[in-house]
C-alpha cells in the first residue's frame, strides 16, 4: 500500500494513544497495534504497517476445528483510562456468522512495559484452541538496518537479517510459508525473542507461569516483502461456560543489548521456578561419556565386566562420568518401560561390581531409563500400560517411532520401533518412574538419565480419564511434566543426597528440577559465521547462539550433544567458552571399534587439554555464572570473548573460530588481568594474537575503588 494511502486510512480510523517517556503506542479500534516508537532514542515508528489483525482465535464448531473468530471494524467497545485501554467485544465475527464468544483485551504502558492481557468467555460447545495474541509487525528496521532474531530454539539462535532470511523461502499457500515456529515449553527453550538491530531491541516474552502448549512465531511477507511480524499463540482450551484470563506477555522497545529484556525474564522466571541443591560431583563433573551397551536390534557392543575400560577411555576423551544406555535385557530403544537386567551382558551382580570398581578409581556412572515411552508390544502396555497413555483429538494413541539399524536395509525400512508416549499426569506413570529409580538404585549407580522428560515438545492429551491440570489438554505434558519431575528430585535426595537427575533437551520449565542434562541441538555451526553476521548484519544467515539460555540460566549443567567417538576440537573449543560440558557417545559397533584403536588421536589428546585448563579454573568457570561479553568490550570480532564471573574474579575466555591469525585487543575495564593461560601452558600477559582455533583463558581480579 503507497504510504499516502495508508495514512489517510489511518485517519478514518479512530486512534488510541498510549504515552509515556519511553514509549509511544498507537492501536486502532480493531485492536492492532499501528504505531510503536522507542522515546528514548529510536527512529520513529518502526512498524512498516500494522499486522492484519490483532489478535486471532480459532475453536471448534461442529465438526470444524478451524473456526476463526476476528472482529470487523469498530466493533469493539473502547475504554481508555490514562495508559491503559481495553477492547471490549460480547460476541465475535466469523466468516460465515456469529461466534458466541465474550472477549476483553487489555493493554497497559508502565514505565518501559506494554503489558497485554486478555479474558475469554465461551459460549461456544467446542472449545478454544489457539488464541494468538500480542502479534507486532510488520517490522522492516529499528534503527535503520536490517534487524536481527533472537529465537530460543534449544540453547538460542540468530538469524541474521530476519526478514531476507525468510524472504527468501519459498512461498506457499501455506500458513507456514516464510516463517520460524517453535513450541514451549519443548523445542522452544524460554516464552521470549527479540529483535535486534545496533543498539536497538524489540523484546516480546510471554510471563506464563501455568505453561500453556504455546507456539512463538515469526511470519515473512505481508504488505511489506523483507519485514517481519512476532507473533504469540496460547492452546487455551476454554470450554462452554469457562471464563480464561489468559497470561501477561509484554514488549519492550529500547535502546540498549539484547540482555536488558533476558534479564527482566530471568528476574520474573525467580518467581515460579524452584531452585535444588545439585550434587557436588555434578558441580565438579568433567565430561560426559555414553556408551550403548546392547543396541535395538540385539546387538551386544559392551559387557558390564567391560565398565572400568570405558571409564578409562573416558578419562583420556577428558570425561569423568560414564553414561550408561542399553544396559536393560532389551537394550536400547526396545521394549520400554521393561528395565529387566541382562544376564547376557553379566547379570546384576557384575554390574554391581562394576560400577563400583569405576566409582573406586574416581568415576561416576548414570544408568539410562525412557522416561516417556512405551513398546506397545510389551506386557506392560498390553495389560494395562495403555491406560496411560496420550490420547490424540481423535482418541488414539500418540505413536512414535525409532528406529536405530545400520547394517540391515529390511530393519532400517520396514522394522521401526514402535512407541506410545505416556501422559506425564498419569499418577500411575509418575510412580512408576520412581519404582524405576529404587531398582536402578540397587545396582549403585551415581544417579539415573531419565530420558526424554527434559523438553519434548508437549504431546496434547485427550483422555478424560486422566487427570490434567484445571482439566485442560494443553496443560497435559507440560505441568504433567513438572509434576514427574518435582517428583523424581525429592525421590533422588530420598535415595541419597548426592544421587542425581539426569535428562535431556533444554527448557527453562523442566530444568529446574534436573541437575545435569545432556543438551540437544547445541553446536558450533560453520567456522567464522559470528565473525562474518557480525561484520555483515545485512548477510541472511542462522547461526548458533547459545548466549541466549546461558545468560538466562547459567546454573543449569548442559553437555554438548556429540553423537561421534570423537570430540573435534571446534567442539571442544565452543564447549569451554559457552559453559558447556564436553560429550561422547560411542553407540554402534563401529564406534566401538573406533574407540578401542584409538581412530581421533588427535582430537583425543585436545580436548583432554582444554578439559585440563577448564579444570585450572574450575573455581570460575564451574562455579562462576556465565555473563556472555559484558564487560568485555572486544575489539576484533574474529575472537569471541565470553565472560564468567564469580565474586571479584572474571575469566574471559578467547576463541579464535576463525582459520587464520587474530589479535586479541580485548579489554576488561574495572579489572585487573593476573594469568593468562592456553592449552600449551601460562601467560603473564594476553597475547597479541591467537592462532586460528586457539583459546585462552584469561583471569581477571576487580580493581579496588579509591
Amino acid at each position: 500500500m503507497p504510504e499516502e494511502d495508508r495514512i489517510e486510512k489511518e485517519r478514518r480510523l479512530l486512534v488510541y494513544i498510549l504515552q509515556n517517556e519511553f514509549l509511544t503506542v498507537r492501536f486502532d479500534e480493531r485492536a492492532r497495534l499501528i504505531y510503536l516508537r522507542n522515546n528514548k532514542g529510536g527512529r520513529g515508528n518502526i512498524l512498516a504497517s500494522p499486522a492484519e489483525y490483532g489478535f486471532k482465535m480459532v475453536f471448534r464448531k461442529g465438526q470444524d476445528w478451524e473456526k476463526t473468530a476476528f472482529l470487523k471494524d469498530r466493533s469493539f467497545t473502547v475504554i481508555q483510562d490514562g495508559n491503559r485501554i481495553e477492547f471490549m467485544a460480547d460476541r465475535l465475527q466469523t466468516r460465515d456468522g456469529m461466534a458466541d464468544i465474550g472477549l476483553k483485551l487489555s493493554v497497559q504502558l508502565k514505565d518501559e512495559e506494554l503489558m497485554f492481557d486478555a479474558e475469554i468467555k465461551s459460549r461456544e460447545d467446542g472449545p478454544i484452541t489457539d488464541f494468538e495474541y500480542p502479534v507486532v509487525g510488520e517490522i522492516k528496521s529499528l534503527a535503520g538496518g536490517k534487524p536481527a532474531l533472537l529465537w530460543p530454539n534449544q540453547s538460542g539462535e540468530k538469524y541474521n537479517n530476519i526478514g531476507e532470511y525468510l524472504a527468501g523461502q519459498k512461498p506457499t499457500r501455506m500458513p507456514s510459508s516464510q516463517s520460524l515456529s517453535i513450541t514451549w515449553p519443548g523445542t522452544a527453550s524460554m516464552q521470549w525473542m527479540a529483535l535486534v538491530d545496533k543498539m536497538e531491541t524489540l523484546y516480546l516474552a510471554g510471563h506464563d507461569a501455568d505453561f500453556h502448549a504455546t507456539e512463538l512465531r515469526a511470519v515473512g511477507g505481508g504488505e511489506n516483502p523483507g519485514a517481519v511480524t512476532l507473533v504469540m499463540n496460547k492452546m487455551p482450551f476454554v470450554r462452554k461456560g469457562e471464563q480464561w484470563t489468559g497470561p501477561t506477555s509484554l514488549l519492550k522497545l529500547y535502546t540498549g543489548s539484547w540482555h536488558h529484556g533476558a534479564q527482566d525474564y530471568m528476574d520474573w522466571s525467580k518467581t515460579w521456578r524452584p531452585v535444588y541443591e545439585k550434587p557436588q560431583w555434578v558441580k565438579n563433573m568433567t565430561g560426559y561419556f555414553i556408551v550403548i551397551c546392547k543396541q535395538q536390534y540385539g546387538t551386544e557392543l559392551w559387557r558390564y565386566q567391560e565398565l572400568p575400560k570405558l571409564y578409562e577411555l573416558a578419562l583420556a576423551h577428558g570425561c569423568d562420568t560414564l553414561g550408561v544406555y542399553g544396559w536393560q535385557e532389551g537394550g536400547h530403544d526396545n521394549r520400554y518401560p521393561e528395565t529387566k537386567i541382562s544376564e547376557s551382558l553379566g547379570g546384576a551382580q557384575v554390574l554391581r561390581d562394576n560400577i563400583k570398581a569405576v566409582q573406586d578409581r574416581g568415576g561416576h556412572v548414570t544408568l539410562y531409563v525412557q522416561g516417556r515411552l512405551m513398546d506397545i508390544t510389551t506386557d506392560y502396555y498390553q495389560n494395562g500400560g495403555f491406560r496411560f497413555e496420550s490420547k490424540n483429538r481423535w482418541g488414539m494413541p500418540c505413536y512414535e517411532e525409532y528406529n536405530k539399524a545400520q547394517n540391515s536395509s529390511f530393519l532400517k525400512e520396514y522394522s521401526h520401533k514402535v512407541f506410545s508416549v505416556a501422559c506425564p499426569s498419569c499418577p500411575e506413570w509418575q510412580e512408576l518412574m520412581k519404582e524405576k529409580a529404587d531398582l536402578i538404585a540397587s545396582f549403585g549407580p551415581d544417579g539415573i538419565l531419565y530420558d526424554q522428560i527434559g523438553g519434548m515438545p508437549p504431546r496434547i492429551c485427550f483422555d478424560k480419564s486422566h487427570p490434567h491440570e484445571k482439566g485442560k489438554e494443553s496443560l497435559s505434558a507440560t505441568k504433567g511434566t513438572t509434576m514427574l519431575l518435582g517428583g523424581l528430585q525429592a525421590h533422588m535426595k530420598e535415595i541419597g543426597k548426592n544421587f542425581a537427575l539426569f535428562s535431556d533437551h533444554i527448557t527453562d520449565v523442566y530444568s529446574s528440577y534436573v541437575d545435569c542434562l545432556h543438551g540437544i541441538d547445541s553446536y558450533p555451526g560453520r567456522e567464522g559465521s559470528r565473525m562474518e553476521t557480525g561484520m555483515n548484519p545485512e548477510k541472511p544467515e542462522k547461526v548458533f547462539f547459545p548466549e541466549l539460555f546461558r545468560y538466562c540460566f547459567p546454573d543449569v549443567p548442559i553437555t554438548v550433544c556429540n553423537p561421534y567417538p570423537y570430540i573435534t576440537k571446534r567442539a571442544a573449543n565452543y564447549a569451554i567458552t559457552f559453559g558447556f560440558l564436553n560429550e561422547v557417545e560411542v553407540r554402534y559397533q563401529a564406534d566401538r571399534e573406533d574407540i578401542l584403536a584409538d581412530a581421533w588421536p588427535a582430537c583425543r589428546e585436545y580436548v583432554k587439554k582444554v578439559t585440563e585448563l577448564r579444570k585450572k579454573y574450575e573455581d570460575i568457570l564451574g562455579y562462576g555464572w556465565f555473563r556472555d561479553e559484558l564487560p568485555i568490550p572486544g575489539k576484533n570480532p574474529a575472537i569471541l570473548a565470553k565472560a564468567f564471573v564469580r565474586e571479584n574474579k572474571l575469566a574471559a575466555v578467547l576463541w579464535n573460530d576463525t582459520d587464520w591469525e587474530s589479535k586479541t585487543n580485548v579489554e576488561v575495564p574495572g579489572y585487573r588481568l593476573t594469568e593468562v593461560s592456553t592449552v600449551n601452558g601460562t601467560l603473564e600477559k594476553l597475547p597479541e594474537t591467537l592462532q586460528p582455533q586457539q583459546i585462552a583463558v584469561a583471569l581477571y581480579e576487580k580493581e579496588r575503588q579509591g
